[in-house]
């Protein structure tokens, strides 16, 4: 069975099908050329394909290559600080090329990687390196981070070579734009397994990303299993051990983990603990406004000594188990200026304290905990809350980093705070809300790519996506992964070296080819690396042209918008349906990727299907058969490697409610 997916048993059977079989079309529109290096010159050799672009790039001529005598050379003086990035890229170099090298000193050999430390660099900063190939390959950096990174590229480099060994020789600059670069998760209310959260550490790490921000509290549990605490953590919950491996896992690539309490609001799982500390009052105790938040509890009462002293604990308590330099304390989502006016007790307070407002006691309540937060030489991490449907007339304490949440970070960080940017209405990812384009909470790579800032100024540490599971808790680990893809590689790639946008489509064909960092991977549609479409033809037994443009063409654009719709203008629609690829030349492929259409509509989805192979166009080998899932995710489907030129997709069946259509947004190729 296939390791992607439980589809596609082989059919061994090799026949002529030629009834289904179209004149082949125009060759797709190709999509819009990328510049070899983001910001650099380019002269011999194009730059490597990867994720992130190359920011600086000057092409030699040849190309090195790794053999099964290549060794990792750690330069003098090196070894105490660069073993562990050697023996993990040791490993990676032996998944990928069968090879497991040895780790020396000494002078390179040809097909050797160096990696050196260097004195400070301005041109790299603190994250940067400067990559050499001639003979050997050499990575020389600032930091352990920087030779770490460089270790990205040549693993991408080799995987997207034509023979998956060699990069082409060459000299690349490569440093980031931003320093923070990653994603939030919301484990609060949807558990995340340790399994899933080590590979998103290893997918970061592979982007260049390195922030794994998690959001450990909400409505629906406190997901840490805390000694001081027993009884507060949920059944599903990590523990010291779990964290402990977690945080060891995240400093070997590179990644930080923040931790996020969320306090004083979604506080429910806190106030099931211990009822006596939160609001009584109904106006913040059961707000109803948010999902949850129909149920008492939602606010803890930070007009109690015992509430603030039982939450510095707490903080206290998860800072000790997170080695990193960040802790959040949340703080988004409190009751409006109008609820904190019908809470008596929060009005007596605000009196008693000497404020002009109750939404000061928040702002006060911030400082409090960054207070102790800063006793354990941490920075605390908020979310921009406190001005926001509350009057205040105090801010909280510069010190303090703001997930900029409503607005661009410019202006939060013209006031002095540090900041890092994940917009609402760009960059939180949000399925349960929205699946497609025009809806809220979906991030759309197209506009992303092409126009957002990604402003770099004085205070603003980076950006991130932000991951949130409302409405959807019930759905599979795998569903939230997809809708999460694109987005935290654009991300990617827009704070590292692609300061201004493009068009997406030539960036998803690199995307495509680069692959996921962790190919073995059974639950979820991994991606080994995939074809470039470039220059494929496609065409199919019938195409709707006039309600819509549904031409075969789209399936193959790189654009998860553009879809092939069968016919449905010009008699009855009808299955079977074929689309027909043809890829320009043989070339050894493993699998398909099948992208359903990404519009939020049904008809076409595939159900039944075959995927045949040929070398000629005529003579066709079905290489895999079965039903696809019901689902807008896409599917890889693995089978056994063979050449071909030409792909056919079979629709047999679809999902939707007619019976009668077929559509594909993207069919891509595994590489074989």
């Amino acid at each position: 069975m296939s390791r992607w997916s439980a589809l596609g048993a082989v059919a061994a059977a090799t026949v002529l099908l030629t009834p289904l079989l179209p004149a082949l079309a125009a060759p797709a529109a190709a999509s819009p050329a990328e510049p070899a290096g983001a910001g650099g010159i380019t002269t011999g050799n194009a730059a490597p394909v990867t994720v992130p672009a190359l920011r600086s790039w000057r092409g030699g001529s040849g190309r090195w290559r790794w053999t099964d005598r290549s060794r990792i050379v750690l330069a003098p003086g090196t070894a105490p600080r660069l073993r562990d990035t050697a023996t993990t890229l040791a490993g990676e170099l032996a998944e990928a090329t069968g090879h497991r090298p040895v780790v020396v000193g000494g002078p390179a050999r040809t097909g050797d990687v160096v990696l050196a430390l260097t004195g400070a660099d301005a041109t790299v900063g603190d994250q940067g390196y400067r990559m050499t190939v001639g003979s050997a390959l050499r990575i020389a950096a600032p930091s352990v981070t920087g030779d770490f990174y460089g270790t990205r590229t040549v693993l991408q480099a080799m995987r997207t070579s034509a023979d998956r060994r060699s990069v082409p020789r060459g000299t690349a600059v490569d440093s980031p734009s931003v320093g923070t670069r990653g994603e939030m998760i919301d484990v609060g209310r949807k558990y995340y397994p340790v399994g899933y959260l080590k590979q998103q550490i290893r997918q970061l790490a592979w982007y260049k990303e390195n922030t794994l921000h998690l959001h450990l509290s909400d409505w629906r549990g406190f997901r840490l299993r805390l000694p001081q605490y027993p009884g507060l953590a949920s059944d599903e919950a990590y523990s010291v051990a779990d964290v402990r491996e977690l945080t060891a896992y995240a400093r070997r690539y590179h990644v930080t983990i923040i931790p996020e309490i969320d306090l004083p609001g979604h506080a429910t799982a806190i106030s099931a603990y211990r009822p006596d500390l939160a609001f009584t009052c109904p106006s913040m105790s059961r707000p109803d406004r948010w999902t949850g938040s129909d149920t008492d509890g939602w606010t803890l009462d930070v007009t109690k000594p015992e509430t603030v002293a039982f939450l510095r604990g707490l903080v206290q308590a998860v800072g000790a188990l997170f080695p990193g330099p960040y802790l959040s304390i949340g703080g988004d989502e409190l009751p409006g200026t109008a609820n904190q006016n019908d809470c008596p007790e929060l009005v007596d307070y605000q009196h008693r304290m000497g404020f002009a407002y109750p939404g000061d006691v928040f702002v006060h309540f911030i400082d409090q905990l960054d207070e102790t937060v800063r006793t354990m030489h941490k920075s605390t991490v908020v979310w921009q809350w406190w001005d926001y449907q509350q009057t205040v007339s105090i801010v909280p304490n510069h010190d303090v980093i703001v997930d900029e949440w409503l607005s661009e970070p410019t202006g939060r960080a013209q006031q002095g705070y540090r900041t890092i940017g994940t917009r609402e209405s760009t960059l939180y990812v949000s399925p349960g809300f929205g699946t497609h384009p025009g809806q809220y909470g979906y991030f759309d790579p197209r506009s992303v790519y092409r126009d957002y800032p990604f402003t770099a100024a004085d205070n603003i540490l980076g950006y991130q996506i932000s991951r949130w599971s409302d409405n959807a808790e019930g759905q599979p680990v795998s569903w939230f992964d997809f809708w999460a893809r694109r987005p935290l590689a654009v991300v990617a790639d827009r704070t590292w070296a692609a300061p201004t946008g493009g068009d997406v489509r030539a960036f998803f064909d690199r995307y495509d080819r680069v692959g996921d960092a962790d190919v073995t991977r059974t639950d979820l549609a991994a991606n080994p690396g995939m074809l470039s479409s470039g220059g494929w033809r496609a065409s199919a037994t019938s195409a709707e042209t006039g309600a819509e443009d549904g031409g075969a063409a789209n399936a193959v654009d790189n654009d998860p918008y553009t879809i092939w719709h069968s016919d449905y203008s010009d008699g009855t629609p009808s299955l079977p349906q074929r689309l027909t690829i043809d890829t320009g030349a043989a070339q050894p492929i493993s699998g398909f990727r099948y992208l359903p259409r990404q519009d939020g509509g049904v008809n076409g989805r595939v159900a039944g299907y075959r995927l045949l192979t040929s070398t000629d166009g005529t003579h066709w080998t079905v290489a895999s058969s079965g039903t696809l899932p019901d689902s807008p995710t896409e599917t890889v489907v693995s089978f056994a490697p063979t050449t071909a030129r030409f792909v056919a997709l079979d629709v047999q069946s679809e999902h939707g409610p007619n019976d009668r259509y077929a559509s594909v947004a993207e069919l891509d190729l595994v590489r074989g």
